[in-house]
This record gives structure tokens, C-alpha cells and sequence, in this order.
């Protein structure tokens, strides 16, 4: 990362954080994120002393605003400068003053995810360069398992350039199941492509493909129909013509954008991305099968993860799914108190009667 740093966890629910940077700037660091806009309990340090801020907070501009600032919670204990860097050392309860406060929970949490930020100058703006990391806890004076902490290698473009490295936000145990499953989506280190591969003017063809210099031109045309509101009250104490309809957009990946399916059996000679020494004859973390595996004629493998979430407070107008056909075979929305099916979203295939129905295509 751009910043070194420790946690270190002390007696009576106090942490000891130790962070370092350039001294003839601000630098900081945001916990539990992978970009400003998950949020995060943030250290900012400048010369002045040490502040607490809630990132990414300004809607739609959420990766290019400071935040709310917040009441103070730590104490410094130091801040020196040697050879050009600041070191700083603070504490803080382990428990945060409210959800705006990270929470560091040292039995369920053995890594953290971490962003870090340096300024172009002594006053917080916005950055100049920023990195994402993932921060391991050790125990002290005691024997630490070490686990897969989330390595994040390289992602390159053809050639060797343009790299970069990333950890998205895979929630774990028992809120979802990417990280638990080691989905090669979490890390550019098991990454076997996606969504993180594209990139602006990247073209994405084959080694054998020609890129040819023609610029792809196109128009959008948006139709909007629309109802003028007529608002509650009235002599007859009429309801609002119209109600708020907010949109609430959960995905079963969570935070990480895509996940991967992988086969449901290693093959000979047929490395799996993300797994590529699984054992032979093991069904891959998320797949459950049926009859006689990996070569029966009647073995048939499901690939499941799961994302928990709570909602409360609302009253439910309108449910859809959002499904990519043809690997989807259906979406069902239930209650989990009383099992009862509130919707059901299938897809429907075309059957190749275009141009005679131009939606009819096969």
C-alpha cells in the first residue's frame, strides 16, 4: 500500500493505531472498503494533528467528496517526523461510537480491508494517488493462523503495462459466501477476468483478431411518459396521486460486482482459474451434485452462493430480478417467515422468428 501501519489491539477495549506517510502532505486511511463509495470510517492525517471523517457520502459524487466530518472519538498519543515521514499513533475504543465508527471485532474480523490516500499538499483535497490493501491481524505473545488474507497480484495488459492490482469488498461468513468459497473474483491474484478487464479505449479480441481503426458511432433516444402529481389533502382528504418509489438493488455477489462458476470438477490438463491444484472427484466450494460424479450419466452439479440481507420498515410495491439469459434458468423472491413465493422471474427464449418479430431472436 501507500502507507505503512499497524493495529495493535491493548488491554480494556482500547486499539493502538500506528500509521505512516509523507510529512509535506495529508495521507489517510479508510477501513472495512475498496473505494470511497462503501463508505468508510476514515483516518485523516495532516499536520495539524489526526481527524475522523465518513467517506463517500455525497451520492452520485461519492468518489470525489471529503465526507462528513466527525465528532472525535481518538486520542493522539504522538506525531514525529524522521527522514521526511510523519508517524502518527492514536487510540480509540474498539468499539465504534456509532455505525459512522468502525468497528474492530478481533475474533470475527482477521483481516480488514483498507484504503489508503496521499495529497498533492498539507491541506485535505482530494487525493493524488490511492491504493487498496488488505491489513491481517496477528495475535500478540500468542500462535497466529495463517490463512489466505486476500493476495493481490497483477493485472496486465497485453505487453506487461498498464498494471494494476485490486481487492473487492467479498463479504464473509455467514453474511455471504465469495470469500468463505475463495471465488477467483475477490483479487486480481485469482482473477480469471470480467468486468476488471475492461477498460477505456481497451480493446478486448483475440491475439489473432485485427483491431481496426473505425470508431463505433451510435444515438440513444429516450421517451419518458409521465403523470402531473396531484398531492394528498383536499376537502375529501385524498391521497397523493403518487408515492416515492425508492430504488433498493441488492445482488447475491454483494459488493463484488460478478462472481465466478467454476466447473464442477478439476479435468486433467484443465486448470480451473482460482483453483488451479484442485483435487480430482471434489465438487468446487459452492457445487453440490447428484447421482453418479464426476463421469455418471446421471450426475447433475448445482453451483450456489448466497447473500443475507435485512430490510426493514417498508412496504413492498414492486420486485424484479435482473437475469442474463441463458444461464439463468429462474429468479424467486420469498418470505423467509412464512416460505410464502412473492414473484417469479423466467426467462423466455427466442425461438428465431426474426425479422417477422424483431424481439423473436434465437
Amino acid at each position: 500500500g501507500l502507507i505503512a501501519g499497524d493495529i495493535s489491539f491493548k488491554e480494556h477495549g482500547l486499539a493502538t493505531i500506528t500509521v505512516s506517510g509523507p510529512a509535506d502532505v495529508w495521507f489517510g486511511v479508510g477501513f472495512d472498503a475498496v473505494v470511497m463509495s462503501d463508505q468508510p470510517y476514515t483516518l485523516i492525517v495532516t499536520e495539524t494533528g489526526v481527524s475522523e471523517r465518513k467517506l463517500g457520502t455525497c451520492g452520485t459524487e461519492a468518489d470525489h467528496c471529503a465526507g462528513d466530518l466527525l465528532t472525535p472519538s481518538l486520542t493522539l498519543v504522538s506525531s514525529t517526523v524522521h527522514d521526511g515521514i510523519r508517524t502518527v499513533v492514536v487510540t480509540r475504543p474498539l468499539l465504534g461510537v456509532s455505525t459512522d465508527y468502525y468497528t474492530f471485532d478481533t475474533v470475527e474480523h482477521a483481516t480488514i480491508n483498507v484504503i489508503a490516500a496521499v495529497g498533492a499538499g498539507p491541506a485535505f483535497a482530494y487525493h493524488k494517488a490511492r491504493s487498496a490493501l488488505v491489513l491481517s491481524l496477528a495475535s500478540v505473545n500468542a500462535p497466529t493462523c495463517v490463512c489466505d488474507a486476500g493476495a493481490i497480484g497483477q493485472l496486465c495488459e497485453t505487453g506487461g503495462v498498464n498494471c494494476h492490482k485490486f481487492v473487492k469488498n467479498c463479504l464473509p461468513a455467514p453474511d455471504a459466501d465469495l470469500l468463505a468459497q475463495h471465488n477467483p473474483t475477490c483479487n486480481s491474484d485469482t482473477y480469471g477476468g470480467g468486468l476488471s478487464c475492461c477498460g477505456h479505449k481497451r480493446i478486448m479480441l483475440d491475439a489473432d483478431q485485427e483491431v481496426r481503426p473505425e470508431l463505433l458511432r451510435y444515438h440513444m433516444k429516450f421517451r419518458f411518459w409521465f403523470q402531473e402529481y396531484r398531492p394528498a389533502g383536499g376537502a375529501a382528504g385524498a391521497k397523493p396521486s403518487h408515492y416515492n418509489l425508492p430504488r433498493i438493488y441488492q445482488q447475491t455477489e454483494a459488493n463484488a460486482g460478478e462472481y465466478d462458476v467454476p466447473p464442477a470438477f478439476a479435468r486433467d490438463g484443465v486448470p480451473i482459474p482460482g483453483y488451479p491444484n484442485w483435487p480430482k472427484n471434489k465438487p468446487t466450494p459452492g457445487t453440490t451434485c447428484t447421482g453418479a460424479c464426476p463421469d455418471g450419466p446421471d450426475c447433475a452439479c448445482v453451483h450456489t452462493i448466497h447473500y443475507r440481507w435485512k430490510l426493514g420498515n417498508t412496504r413492498l410495491i414492486y420486485a424484479g430480478g435482473h437475469c442474463h439469459a441463458p444461464s439463468c434458468i429462474s429468479l424467486e423472491l420469498f418470505r423467509n417467515d412464512t416460505g410464502e413465493l412473492l414473484c417469479r422471474q423466467l426467462p423466455q427464449y427466442g425461438r428465431g422468428s426474426f425479422p417477422e418479430d424483431k424481439w423473436d431472436e434465437a
